[in-house]
């Protein structure tokens, strides 16, 4: 099994961060310390999905109520206001948290959003968007006038050290960090997280498999591992 779905981060604690400002915000959000509509947005493979997946439970436990239907269907719906109001009084009433909207690449949602966006209002802070894109410019004014935006910019190979780390001490492979690092340096320039993982998927592949490595320079025998510690970000 791949690693990128083996270990996907189960909850926001598993999450790799770009900063400490981001991790913080995030978790505002989570423990209800900060309120409304959010639009997480970066390039691909930044954990934008994996962060809107995770979310609602974090703010309301595993009986977080999360719409099904698409954005589109929602904005087909007719009375779109009455319907978004029974639903999100529904979530408080019967299980006492907010109703949520996930959609990914909002920006590519076709349809009226000045309809939705007058349903929505009226649901107050009963209702919780949280949407992903690529490029918020994309998505309408009036979208991202309600709504705080927050970057995932790409990570670096640095951070996602630790995490690879993980994954490569959980399959029982052990190699130096700055080999690892190195490795990841080379993938650089398309800071994907999908892509480090496959770097990692090799790694294992590699090693478990008695084939040689990749090349790498002045290979310290002694070289300190990383201090792995489940969980960690």
């Amino acid at each position: 099994m791949k690693v990128e779905i083996k270990y996907a981060p189960q909850s926001l604690g598993d999450v790799v961060y770009t900063s400490a400002a981001q991790d913080i915000r995030i978790n505002a959000y989570a423990q209800s310390g900060l309120n409304g509509h959010i639009i997480l947005w970066g390039p691909n493979g930044t954990g934008k999905s994996t962060v809107a997946k995770l979310l609602p439970n974090a703010i309301a436990g595993t009986q977080a109520i999360i719409e099904s239907k698409s954005l589109e269907d929602l904005l087909a719906i007719k009375d779109l206001k009455t319907y978004l109001m029974r639903e999100a009084h529904s979530a408080k009433v019967v299980f006492g948290g907010k109703y949520f909207l996930v959609y990914d690449e909002a920006d590519a949602t076709k349809g009226s959003m000045a309809k939705f966006w007058t349903a929505v209002d009226y649901c107050g802070d009963d209702l919780m968007m949280i949407l992903t894109t690529n490029n918020p410019m994309s998505i309408a004014q009036s979208v991202r006038s309600r709504s705080d935006e927050i970057e995932f910019p790409a990570l670096t190979p640095q951070q996602f050290l630790s995490r690879a780390q993980y994954m490569l001490s959980a399959e029982g492979v052990n190699l130096p960090n700055a080999q690892v690092l190195h490795y990841l340096v080379q993938i650089q320039h398309t800071p994907d997280l999908r892509k480090y993982c496959r770097k990692v998927d090799e790694l294992i592949y590699l090693v478990q498999n008695n084939l040689p490595l990749p090349p790498f320079p002045n290979v310290a025998a002694n070289q300190p591992q990383m201090k792995i510690v489940v969980g960690s970000k």
